[in-house]
């Protein structure tokens, strides 16, 4: 398909409504992809560590899949760790999603670098990578946390997966509170620093989220939608995960018991 770039000034039709009222919000977008996106009213802001572990990984596919697979677009900012994770589950389930850079949005200056192939494909499948610097801007420190306005302003409501005590996700979190959004955390171990954030945020009166289906109840999507996403595996596949547990397993331990 023909990806389409495109600068969108407030004022403009196709400027986004949920960010007019935001703190300072941007004086332009620039978008590369489907403008249309950014002012869809059912869109989910997520965001987590950069250092997500295996626990984080597994969260986001077993919460973001199912809701992926309902219909629910996913926000977040192209980063390591969980946000890459998050806009990667929409890719591979024909989901579209909006990345918001810290950067501009041409080859040379997109960041991170690595994710130049992701955000392709993300413009290619119906959705839309998005920053409100110019083109030819590098990344610099303190844009990061700039754009977690956007990502918070675009959504209905903000999900942090992992975050340490002092993190973007939290301010991300500050900032969808801020501006009268809903919270979501998924909990985690007391003894592991990523879940320290999401614990004081869920302490704090944030939305703990323990199944996909909490997320899509609150999108008003019936649990028989969630059933038909989640549980489309083998018999093999269902051996396996009938087998599984929070607590890491050695493979050979997995293999003996299926």
């Amino acid at each position: 398909m023909t990806v389409k770039e495109l600068t969108i000034r407030r004022g403009d039709k196709r400027y986004p409504p949920q960010l007019k009222n935001i703190y300072q919000p941007p004086a332009q977008l620039y978008v590369y992809g489907n403008a249309d996106l950014l002012s869809a009213t059912n869109l989910l802001a997520v965001v987590g560590s950069r250092k997500a572990t295996a626990y984080g990984a597994a969260a986001v596919k077993k919460l973001l899949t199912p809701t992926v697979r309902a219909g629910i677009p996913l926000v977040s900012g192209l980063a390591f760790g969980i946000d890459s994770m998050a806009h990667g589950v929409c890719v591979d389930n024909d989901t579209p999603t909006i990345a918001v850079l810290g950067s501009g949005l041409d080859d040379a200056s997109l960041y991170p670098r690595r994710h130049l192939a992701l955000a392709r494909k993300i413009a290619s499948q119906g959705g839309a990578v998005i920053s409100e610097y110019p083109p030819g801007t590098p990344p610099y420190l303190g844009k990061f946390p700039a754009r977690n306005r956007i990502i918070a302003g675009l959504a209905r409501a903000t999900l942090v997966i992992q975050a340490a005590n002092r993190s973007g996700s939290l301010i991300t979190a500050r900032l969808a509170l801020e501006g009268g959004k809903d919270v979501m955390a998924v909990p985690g171990a007391i003894t592991d620093p990523l879940s320290n954030g999401t614990n004081q945020l869920i302490q704090q009166g944030a939305a703990p989220i323990l199944t996909a289906q909490d997320i899509l109840d609150y999108f008003g999507l019936t649990s028989q939608q969630a059933l038909q996403a989640e549980h489309q595996f083998t018999a093999e596949q269902q051996l396996i995960l009938s087998k599984l547990s929070a607590d890491p397993q050695h493979i050979d331990d997995l293999v003996e018991q299926t």
